[in-house]
């Protein structure tokens, strides 16, 4: 009965031995890589010639197997990369970049963490320009949906390891959305551009888009004066944080056209108090703001000088009928 007994403990002892053994790499922290992993070698070497002889599915299948079983093999973050090349030669986007994205999450000790990086930027800048496709049906192709793009970007602006690829990934980003003609979000993509990364080269241009975008506003039909507003301060701002730039000068010059046209606007606001809606009031307080403003914009001034004196003659008739 010892004998028995002594045998039972001596195996129980030996069972998660045995089981650390068979999984080992289950039991490492994310991205720990084993010393060798001759298993993990040999399909990996059996994948290389399947991908040779353009089997990408049996291809895929023995990457697929390193990935998901020997995850701390030394080779596991280049069966991942071309586990994502594999998916990209099979016309699947989506399932590249979240494998590009695995290797940037949990190997980044790894020297194929900047090439997978540098991928899902090149993959997001060609789903942004619309030049990266993906099929319907079989029957045609079409860009990828909004969402994706901008997750994938997004994705890019959180890994990047420096900001000069957050910046980069962030332009790409403000300039999809005005190439789908949603400028107030391309406009506040830039000014964050702006403001997260200043000292990137592509900041100056970026501040010379908000406010040229907010200018550009008015004519479409969005808040004029707001926007207006917001157009001028984006035109200064730009000349106070980039005075050597080349287009500083021209910016201090749109500055004031956009004053003048804050101007003009104030003086249309009274005409249409006056002639329109006959709140003599408030016509008449615009019409002295403006006056004002003379040095802005002297022409306007002048219309507001007589259009005010009519504004307070009907404004006196107006209290005596009352």
């Amino acid at each position: 009965m010892r004998l028995k007994l002594h045998l039972l403990l001596s195996a129980a002892a030996l069972l998660p031995l045995t089981m650390c053994q068979q999984n080992n790499s289950a039991l490492l922290p994310a991205g720990t890589l084993q010393a060798v992993d001759p298993a993990a070698d040999t399909l990996l070497g059996e994948a290389k010639g399947w991908m040779a002889a353009g089997e990408l599915s049996k291809a895929k299948s023995k990457l697929k197997d390193i990935a998901y079983n020997h995850a701390a093999a030394p080779c596991a973050p280049e069966a991942r990369l071309l586990l994502a090349e594999v998916y990209e030669k099979q016309g699947l986007p989506r399932d590249a970049f979240n494998e590009y994205d695995k290797i940037v999450k949990h190997y980044q000790s790894s020297p194929l963490y900047v090439k997978a990086l540098d991928r899902q930027l090149a993959m997001a800048m060609a789903a942004a320009e619309g030049t990266l496709q993906v099929s319907v049906l079989g029957l045609w192709k079409a860009e990828l949906e909004a969402g994706t793009v901008e997750e994938w970007l997004a994705g890019v602006i959180n890994n990047a390891p420096y900001n000069e690829m957050a910046a980069t990934a962030t332009s790409i980003l403000a300039r999809y959305h005005l190439r789908k003609e949603r400028f107030e979000e391309a406009a506040l993509t830039f000014a964050t551009l702006v403001e997260k990364y200043p000292d990137s080269r592509y900041a100056p241009e970026a501040q010379l888009m908000v406010a040229q975008l907010w200018a550009g506003s008015r004519t479409r039909g969005d808040r004029n004066l707001a926007n207006l507003t917001r157009a001028q301060e984006a035109y200064e701002e730009f000349s106070l944080r980039f005075p050597n730039h080349p287009d500083a000068g021209k910016a201090l010059k749109e500055a004031t056209n956009v004053r003048r046209l804050l101007v003009q606007q104030e003086l249309e606001t009274g005409r249409y108090y006056l002639e329109r809606s006959r709140e003599y009031q408030a016509a008449q307080f615009c019409f002295e703001s403006v006056i004002r403003q003379k040095s802005i914009n002297p022409e306007a001034a002048a219309e507001a000088q007589k259009l005010l004196q009519k504004a307070q003659a009907l404004s006196a008739v107006q209290k005596k009928k009352s």
